[in-house]
């Protein structure tokens, strides 16, 4: 195999449950004792068992709370082979991400994963950033952050998602042919420790690089692309701001226009910018 990539989020993690909650809190006390360790062990396993195959160059995106500049995942505990994306602050820049990545990757695996807004037994669900934001869609397809990353990766297979059990649903919609890796599930009241569920990682990561071959690409359909975002109650956007995209503004919903995938999904930040409370 080539170039690995993964993306992580941390809400999804093993380990974090809701009465843990301050474990994701990026920059805390709980955070820095507890929850990195979790999402570490989380990358450790994904990481081990991808040298383990084989493969010798891995990038990862740490996308959890993004425009902080310290990582989630404690870095100097992974092997040299991984590599991090060159992005300010880990801001959600998604061409400059994208423009890192080899022309074509052999795979991309998502871990540390969490639901999208409104969905039923999950942790800590979210589209993005829930409130405000209460969907998200590409050309009708709703996505969240399991979505944006995939989309931004198109044309690369899809290989496998990791985290709560509700956030497979995301991941199934862009591709029922990965493989689903849950850490825990609200549903079943199954909320086991990292040390658990790395060889579930380990074992479920060897499987979807087994598979890879027959894995299908993610692919996106012929530009132009459509972006819509709907806002939660309490909020509305600014519609007297000018913009210079082809789009439509209105107090709770927002379309736009993009020729790419990547200036689509960046777009997303200008139209986020003109939320206001209601």
């Amino acid at each position: 195999m080539k170039q690995l990539i993964i993306i992580s989020d941390m809400e999804g993690a093993s380990g974090i449950f809701e009465e843990n909650r301050s474990w994701i809190w990026n920059g805390g006390d709980d955070w820095r004792a507890h929850g990195r360790e979790c999402i570490t062990s989380d990358a450790l396993a994904v990481v081990n068992a991808a040298i383990d195959f084989g493969i010798d160059d891995i990038l990862l995106y740490d996308g959890h709370f993004a425009g902080n500049a310290e990582f989630n995942i404690i870095l100097e505990r992974l092997p040299l082979v991984v590599r991090v994306f060159d992005v300010p602050d880990r801001r959600f820049d998604w061409r400059r991400i994208r423009g890192q990545a080899e022309q074509n990757p052999s795979g991309l695996i998502t871990f540390g994963q969490h639901a999208r807004y409104g969905e039923a037994d999950a942790y800590f669900p979210h589209t993005i950033q829930s409130p405000p934001i209460k969907n998200f869609y590409f050309n009708g397809k709703h996505i969240a952050e399991i979505g944006s990353a995939v989309l931004n990766f198109h044309n690369v297979p899809y290989l496998a998602n990791i985290g709560c059990a509700a956030s497979m649903r995301e991941a199934l919609e862009l591709s029922d042919k990965i493989i689903t890796i849950p850490v825990k599930d609200m549903s079943k009241k199954w909320e086991p420790s990292p040390q658990e569920t790395y060889p579930i990682i380990y074992e479920g990561v060897t499987k979807a690089l087994r598979n890879a071959e027959n894995t299908p690409d993610i692919t996106t359909g012929e530009p132009p692309y459509h972006f819509l975002m709907e806002l939660c109650d309490g909020y509305i956007f600014d519609t007297s701001a000018n913009i210079s995209w082809k789009g439509t503004v209105d107090k709770t919903k927002a379309q736009w226009e993009a020729p790419s995938v990547e200036i689509g999904l960046e777009l997303f930040n200008y139209v986020r910018a003109l939320l206001r409370e209601a």
